[in-house]
């Protein structure tokens, strides 16, 4: 790859990373989360481009997103056929490209959704979201081939981003449940990040100042609690109006040094 090309790369991952962790702090669950990407992404495509993501996890697909109702009904459809094109990105850990949805045989139900929708090329690319879990960004288009190299690598980093972003979610979401079982009645995703959502935040501020990991911002929270012996969501909350009112970015908790 080119020095330019490498560049370009770099700077789409920046600007991805950035709108999704935007996202992610302004939602309270998971799907709402995931409701504004797919929004955001559609939007950032260009090209009229709409689009769907698939999440699969332990086993279980379900559309977790799309950017209009014409994508989500051809997500449903490929959901309750167990076929189309994003299903097929998972199954076989690769991107998939239809340049051309009336030339195809395959997916004929969810083909036939696309078709009636408007649509007539799709790309789905797969990223892996961490133990057990994945996910399908499918792009639809009314055009038969607009999938130019530089739309095919946008697409690729909003799905190693989003991918990156729930591995996170699912990260937090199992610690939420370890933290308070009392506090989640559910062991659905949506649930517990919807119950947990301010100590997520924190956590997802603390990684971010600290450039740390999941793990190493949960314990950092946990710390502080321990320390003040005030409760975890309190801290929590005083972390994120910390950041709120601080005029510029800082380091708001400092891991211990194991070292010492």
């Amino acid at each position: 790859m080119s020095t330019d090309g490498s560049a370009n790369a770099a700077t789409r991952a920046v600007e991805a990373h950035v709108v999704l962790v935007a996202l992610l702090f302004k939602s309270a669950s998971v799907d709402g989360y995931l409701e504004e990407f797919a929004r955001t992404a559609s939007g950032a495509l260009g090209m009229g481009t709409q689009c769907s993501v698939t999440l699969r996890h332990l086993g279980h697909d379900r559309r977790a997103a799309s950017s209009d109702a014409r994508a989500a009904r051809c997500g449903n459809v490929a959901i309750a056929a167990r076929s189309g094109p994003g299903l097929t990105a998972l199954d076989e850990h690769r991107t998939v490209v239809g340049t051309e949805i009336g030339a195809s045989d395959r997916w004929l139900r969810w083909r036939a959704a696309a078709l009636h929708e408007g649509f007539l090329s799709v790309v789905a690319v797969a990223a892996d979201a961490g133990p057990g879990a994945s996910i399908a960004l499918t792009l639809y288009s009314e055009d038969r081939n607009p999938w130019s190299p530089e739309l095919m690598g946008k697409a690729e980093v909003f799905a190693q981003q989003i991918a990156r972003v729930m591995a996170l979610c699912l990260t937090i979401a199992d610690q939420a449940r370890q933290i308070t079982d009392q506090e989640i009645v559910s062991s659905d995703l949506q649930t517990a990040m919807a119950s947990r959502s301010t100590i997520d935040q924190a956590i997802g501020a603390i990684m971010a100042q600290n450039r740390c990991s999941a793990q190493e911002g949960f314990d950092i929270l946990r710390l502080a609690s321990s320390h003040r012996n005030v409760k975890l969501r309190q801290v929590a909350s005083e972390l994120l109006r910390g950041i709120s009112a601080a005029p510029a970015p800082g380091k708001l908790f400092h891991p211990r040094n194991h070292t010492s």
